[in-house]
């Protein structure tokens, strides 16, 4: 440990060292101030608590609209996504028996129940992690030396069981600490710990109720003979099967006629008297603070209270994600760049590689990106700020050549101490025509705006869809890969291969593969999809006065688009570079047919991005934003329309554009929105709207 480091945090260890060996009750030993009773144990761990569980499956649920991604930082201010890291690969993939999203549910469930997330590393023989593993907090905990002379030296790892306690080094376990714990520095603190009576009221009001219902069962009437009479046993069964019979079921309000004189009186409690509302309120209130979701989104009658005075639940849900499931992101991220990033390699030179939420598709923050977009459109456009400020703000790449203004040519420069030129007045016409023209531009912009965001609501599904459907595809494809190869690498083990042998093998290979199938079934998975978007866009081509039918003629030319972008995806150059690498680095490892075999399938599914499921999501981002600008340009040139208005302003963290922000809102023909839409990039965010001319 660096001596500085030491001479920092070793005070603070003996001073807990000092608080663990202490005689009498403190503060730190655990029970709440002003109370004996313990009532964190009578709320045991919060699991069977409905005031806990509901906020933190909120956020379980809500999490993965958010996606986790990693950016490269240049030492230039240059900021690109690179998506296909190999931690994000782990990840999505921890191991063999569950995905991200189980992974992420248990380490939000730790986070706030306890205020630490623990995982564990599992690391092959080069010391790359290969698996992780979520810990429940009751079996794992940091440790240091009694005497305080180190602040953090392992964990200690107790699975039960029979299994003897295990030690992990620091560097094997990922730990997620919410902020720092006064009570213990090594850990973090649970949201939770402010609201242990209020989580202990809700249950026992629960308790309370659940239990008269249970033990309190009483009569409905209570029938009773007058005169102090005293009736046989038989004679008190044989008139309550009777009433019973009588009155029960579908009988009851009917008539009571008693042969002798008899009382008959109602009995039971008044269901007011179980009424705990109040307190249970205080409760939902409370817990949802600590976590930073309002009770309405939750649910909680409290919250709903509230919502029908107050804010709206649009409002509620921007609140709950600024500040319950933000600050969250954010610290999780924090931790990833600190404990797993590393194990990953360094940036080369000044690079910095950093660990991001992309909220581009979470709904409830969509608004807020747009009016943040709004802002500084409008402030580039005034020419008060640079076009570099903008970018920058945005979380975009920028360059020296972006630090310009962009100011309308009919504004004119005067100096402070000086009065504004008198401009000649225009004429009577000359100011009808100029106003009917930006009244018809707004109008017209409004239009394309209400169209592309109509399609942006609609991106997300079209592409989920298409993604499962190529990844599958691909899998599909590494595997026949591999079996192809397995019988004709058996057939030469044991040979030494030259360059021509080797290139033969492979020739073989794809030969025995059957390229063109795959070609044609990846074109017909392209044309279904392009046919799909096109169809999708019909209730948004209707309010943009292009019609909601799809001309023949229209939906066979987006088809073809479909089947022509299929061709850009080269996969028998793809396959046949990933089948050199799979067995270069496999006879390297000295591997036999099977195991060769094995690594061409998986080189083969993934091309060049190295995975089936990143293959299949860039493919899918990039020819669904495609098929919907080639559906929109087809529809309007079918209709008679021949200008197009660009959007390109849905800014946000992680996009590379260019010269976006200058060509959004900008008219182009039908020709140079063909082009444009051609060359897009992959995370583009370019998309078309009809202009209609107004006759002037």
């Amino acid at each position: 440990m660096n001596p500085l480091t030491k001479m920092i945090t070793a005070p603070f260890a003996k001073a807990l060292a000092a608080m663990r060996h202490a005689a009498r009750p403190s503060f730190f030993n655990g029970l709440l101030r002003r109370t004996r009773f313990d009532y964190r144990r009578a709320i045991g761990d919060g699991l069977d608590s409905s005031v806990v569980t509901a906020p933190i499956r909120w956020v379980q649920r809500a999490l993965p609209e958010a996606r986790l991604s990693v950016r490269r930082r240049k030492r230039d201010g240059a900021v690109e996504e690179v998506a296909d890291h190999r931690m994000l690969a782990l990840i999505k993939r921890p191991n063999a028996y569950y995905g991200d999203l189980v992974l992420w549910a248990a380490t939000i469930l730790s986070w706030f129940l306890d205020g630490n997330a623990y995982w564990i590393k599992v690391r092959n023989r080069a010391g790359v992690p290969v698996e992780l593993w979520w810990v429940p907090w009751w079996m794992i905990e940091p440790k240091a030396p009694e005497d305080g002379s180190e602040f953090l030296t392992h964990y200690r790892y107790s699975p039960g069981g029979g299994v003897e306690p295990m030690r992990l080094d620091p560097e094997d376990v990922v730990h997620f600490r919410d902020g720092m714990n006064p009570r213990d520095m090594r850990k973090g603190l649970s949201a939770l710990d402010g609201v242990i009576r209020e989580i202990f009221i809700d249950l026992e009001s629960s308790n309370f109720v659940a239990s008269l219902l249970r033990n309190m069962g009483v009569p409905g009437v209570v029938i009773s003979p007058k005169g102090g009479a005293m009736p046989a046993p038989e004679d008190v069964e044989a008139t309550k099967t009777w009433f019973k019979e009588a009155f029960g079921g579908d009988n009851r309000g009917g008539p009571l006629v008693m042969g002798a004189p008899t009382d008959v009186q109602p009995y039971g409690f008044n269901p007011q008297q179980m009424n705990m509302s109040e307190g249970r309120d205080v409760a939902e209130e409370r817990v949802c603070a600590c976590i930073g979701i309002p009770a309405a989104v939750v649910g909680f009658g409290a919250g709903l209270q509230t919502a029908k005075v107050g804010a709206t639940m649009e409002e509620l849900f921007k609140t709950a994600w600024r500040n319950g499931v933000l600050p969250v992101c954010r610290s999780l991220a924090d931790e990833l760049d600190r404990s797993l990033l590393p194990d990953f390699g360094r940036t080369p030179g000044a690079d910095v590689l950093e660990t991001y939420w992309e909220t581009d598709e979470v709904l409830a923050l969509q608004d807020d990106e747009d009016k943040q977009t709004e802002r500084w459109n409008k402030r580039v456009i005034g020419g008060w700020v640079q076009v570099y400020e903008a970018r920058e703000a945005a979380g975009l790449d920028v360059d020296d050549s972006h630090r310009i203004y962009l100011r309308p040519i009919s504004v004119i420069e005067v100096p402070a101490d000086a009065s504004p030129r008198a401009l000649p007045a225009p004429e009577e016409g000359e100011r009808k025509s100029a106003g009917t023209k930006a009244r018809a531009s707004r109008e017209a912009m409004g239009r394309g705006e209400k169209y592309v965001l109509m399609l942006q609501r609609q991106e997300r599904g079209l592409e989920t869809v298409f993604e499962r459907s190529l990844k599958a595809l691909f899998i599909r494809f590494g595997k026949a890969a591999g079996e192809a190869a397995r019988e004709l690498i058996s057939e030469q083990e044991g040979k030494s291969l030259g360059k021509k042998e080797e290139d033969l093998l492979v020739a073989q290979i794809l030969e025995k593969l059957g390229i063109a199938k795959w070609t044609g079934e990846l074109r017909r998975a392209y044309e279904a999809q392009y046919l799909e978007v096109a169809k999708a866009m019909s209730e948004a081509a209707e309010r943009a006065g292009l019609g909601a039918s799809l001309p023949d003629p229209v939906a066979r030319s987006i088809v073809a688009a479909g089947g022509r972008r299929a061709g850009i995806v080269d996969i028998e150059g793809q396959s046949r570079k990933a089948m050199f690498a799979a067995l270069a680095e496999g006879r390297a490892e000295g591997e036999g047919a099977q195991a060769l075999a094995n690594r061409i399938a998986g080189y083969v599914e993934g091309g060049h991005w190295q995975s089936a499921e990143t293959r299949a999501r860039i493919i899918a981002r990039t020819e669904t934003k495609y098929a919907q600008n080639i559906s929109t340009i087809e529809r309007a040139k079918a209709g008679g329309v021949q200008q197009f208005i660009i959007f390109d302003g849905r800014l946000g963290p992680g996009r590379s554009l260019d010269s976006h922000i200058a060509r959004n809102g900008s008219i182009v023909t039908a020709a140079e929105a063909d082009a444009l839409a051609a060359t897009e990039h992959p995370n583009g965010t370019l998309s078309f709207a009809p202009h209609f001319q107004e006759d002037e």
